[in-house]
């Protein structure tokens, strides 16, 4: 089979691969995979800001991770607000 490329003008040869056949005995077996899957205790939590929740105004929002046995209580960190430009206290969130 020839191909031609319209950028380059040029002619290729290829050859044509025909696919594998299945096996469709009763002894083969199935592998299903599916997306990769953290392993651990680590989890992904969202701070969000306590004063601007409480004003009603944009909340400021960090991601960050957590260990659950070491810390399985909520967390409650000082990060910088960027609505109100200054220091606020950040509590973890459902």
């Amino acid at each position: 089979m020839q191909l031609r490329s319209a950028f380059l003008g040029a002619t290729f040869k290829t050859s044509a691969v025909a696919p594998q056949q299945a096996s469709s005995s009763s002894n083969a077996t199935r592998q299903v995979t599916c997306m990769a899957k953290k392993k651990g205790v680590r989890m992904i939590v969202t701070l969000e800001c306590t004063e601007s929740r409480a004003n009603g105004t944009t909340p400021s929002r960090y991601t960050t991770q957590k260990n659950k046995k070491n810390t399985p209580e909520r967390m409650e960190l000082m990060k910088y607000n960027k609505y109100l430009r200054r220091m606020t206290l950040h509590k973890e969130i459902k």
